[in-house]
C-alpha cells in the first residue's frame, strides 16, 4: 500500500517538514497512550518502528532492492512492494504480532521456512496484492503470540530472506509542507484524517482509518487496532508536476456482507480489484481483505472511496 520524494526538495524544506511533523505528532499525543518498552523488539529488527494509537508498534516494509513494473510501467517501489509488521501487548507478558510480508515468488519457500522455525508464528494467508507486476510479488501474512523479543528475533531472520525491507525506512507521522492534501483529495476525505492515522515513509503518503466497530473485533483474545492492519488503508502517490491526478493502492478490512457492495462501488469509481481473501485464522467476526488500485483525478477517486466507507459505516451500525 503512493509517493512523496524528499529528494526533490532542499535540505531546509525537508528539515522544516520534519519539524512540522513532530509538532503534529505531539498534538496526537494529547489523546495518546502509555507505550511499552519497545527497545528489545526494535533492536532485534534493526529498525525503530512507529508507535501508533492503541499501544501498537508498527514497522513499515518496502522492497528497496527491487525495480518493479506494473503492466510494463515503472513503479515507485514503496507504492507496490510494501508491507508491515506490528506488535501489541497481549496478556501475561506476551506480545501479539502480525504482518504482511512482500516476497518475490522465488523467495516464498525460504520465507515460509524461516517463519515456521518459530512455532508461535502462524502463516495465515499467501497471495498477490497486485496484478501484471514484474517481478511477480506474493504477500505472506502471519499472526503470532509469544515473547516479544523472541518473535522479533525470528521475524528479523525471516525478513532477511526478503532483503530486510524494514531497515532504512524513515517514517514521519502526520503531513508536512511538502504538499497540500487539499489539492488532491475532496474535503470530506480530508476530514477523515482526524479519525485515523497519517504518516509518510520515504516516498509514501499513507492513511489508516479504523473500522467504526474496531473495538468489537478480536484476533484470538487480542482487540484489534488500525496499526495491526485491521483498517481501511490508503497508500497515495502524489504528482509533483502539479494537478490532482494520483495513484491509489487501497486495502479494505470488510465483514463478509460488505465485500460485494464495496467492490461494486470501487469498480464503478474506476478501481481495479486485485485481490480478495482473509488475512487471519482467529479473527472474530471474520473479515475479508479487499485490495484495489486506481490512477486518476484524486477528487473523483476520493468520492468513490468515501462512498465505500459509508457502506462500511452503515453496516457497522447494525452490529
Amino acid at each position: 500500500m503512493p509517493a512523496l520524494s524528499f529528494a526533490r526538495f532542499s535540505r531546509s524544506q525537508v528539515t522544516k517538514a520534519f519539524a512540522l511533523a513532530f509538532v503534529f505528532f505531539s498534538f496526537l499525543g494529547e489523546k495518546a497512550f502509555a507505550a511499552p518498552d519497545w527497545s528489545a523488539i526494535q533492536s532485534a529488527l534493526g529498525a525503530t518502528g512507529t508507535e501508533m494509537p492503541g499501544n501498537v508498534l508498527r514497522f513499515e516494509l518496502y522492497r528497496q532492492d527491487l525495480t518493479v513494473t506494473v503492466n510494463g510501467q515503472p513503479q515507485t517501489p514503496g507504492a507496490v512492494a510494501n508491507g508491515f509488521i506490528a506488535f501489541k501487548r497481549a496478556y501475561d507478558g506476551q506480545m501479539f504480532a502480525d504482518g504482511s510480508l512482500p516476497a518475490q515468488e522465488t523467495e516464498v519457500a525460504a520465507l515460509e521456512t524461516a517463519l515456521r522455525a518459530n512455532k508461535h508464528i502462524q502463516i495465515t494467508a499467501i497471495g498477490n496484492h497486485v496484478i501484471l507486476d514484474s517481478p511477480k510479488l506474493v504477500w505472506v501474512e502471519f499472526e503470532a503470540l509469544g515473547d516479544g523479543t523472541d518473535l522479533a528475533t525470528s521475524l528479523g531472520t525471516a525478513l532477511a530472506t526478503i532483503h530486510s525491507p524494514q531497515i532504512g525506512v524513515n517514517v514521519i507521522p502526520g503531513t508536512d509542507n511538502v504538499f497540500d492534501p487539499a489539492t488532491i483529495l475532496p474535503p470530506k476525505v480530508l476530514k477523515l484524517f482526524d479519525e485515523g492515522f497519517v504518516e509518510q515513509f520515504d516516498d509514501i503518503f499513507a492513511f489508516y482509518l479504523p473500522r467504526p466497530d474496531a473495538s468489537s473485533i478480536l484476533i484470538g483474545d487480542v482487540r484489534t487496532e488500525a496499526g495491526l492492519g485491521v483498517a481501511q488503508s490508503f497508500y497515495i502517490q502524489v504528482p509533483f508536476s502539479g494537478g490532482s491526478n494520483i495513484t491509489l493502492d487501497v486495502d479494505f478490512a470488510l465483514r463478509p456482507e460488505e465485500v460485494q457492495p464495496v467492490e461494486d462501488t470501487l469498480r464503478a469509481g474506476g478501481f481495479t480489484i486485485t485481490s480478495q481473501r482473509s488475512h487471519y485464522l482467529h479473527d472474530t467476526p471474520h473479515l475479508q481483505f479487499v485490495h484495489a488500485t486506481a490512477s486518476g483525478d484524486g477528487f473523483t477517486l476520493g468520492d468513490s472511496l468515501f462512498s465505500a466507507i459509508q457502506i462500511i459505516r452503515a453496516d457497522a451500525r447494525l452490529h
